[in-house]
């Protein structure tokens, strides 16, 4: 690690501690608090309050600076916070369902004509579209914008007539 890139860490890991004690104070928190709060020991907490103080004195470690950033984000912005966690939820979901959707598709690939077409027959062919060409922009915000503009179908399988 360069000089440069060690000095812009110190300097990040002073403005999250800033930030830290700022909330730590806004919210009346004491230190044995606050250290529960983020998941750190109190006696390490005290000795990163040093470290904006003095040059010899400990650090916190670049995962510790993120995951505090982290946590000062949800407190200021919890609507963010709440909209990333649900991101995260639906993300499991998904690949959940992709799961069961694979192995579906397997049967359809390992079955014989004839049920190929019984299943083709239950499933409407705008809607397959629609989900494949969705599934293929999720991977790129560019694309998903220019897809979600250029779009005029939507999903119609379970909509009443």
């Amino acid at each position: 690690m360069t000089e440069n890139e060690t000095k812009a860490l110190e300097e990040r890991a002073k403005q999250v501690l800033s930030r830290l004690s700022a909330y730590a104070k806004e919210n009346n928190l004491s230190s044995t608090k606050l250290a529960e709060e983020i998941s750190v020991p109190r006696n390490t907490l005290t000795k990163w309050w040093f470290f904006t103080q003095r040059k010899d004195a400990r650090k916190p470690s670049e995962l510790h600076v993120e995951r505090i950033g982290e946590f000062l984000e949800s407190k200021e912005r919890p609507e963010l916070y709440s909209q990333i966690e649900e991101a995260r939820r639906r993300t499991e979901k998904i690949k959940y369902l992709l799961l069961l959707l694979e192995d579906e598709l397997r049967w359809f690939r390992d079955n014989n004509p004839r049920a190929r077409e019984e299943f083709r027959k239950g499933l409407n062919a705008s809607d397959i579209g629609y989900i494949s060409s969705l599934l293929t922009m999720l991977t790129e915000e560019d694309k998903f914008k220019r897809w979600l503009a250029l779009t005029t179908i939507r999903f119609q399988s379970f909509k009443r007539s």
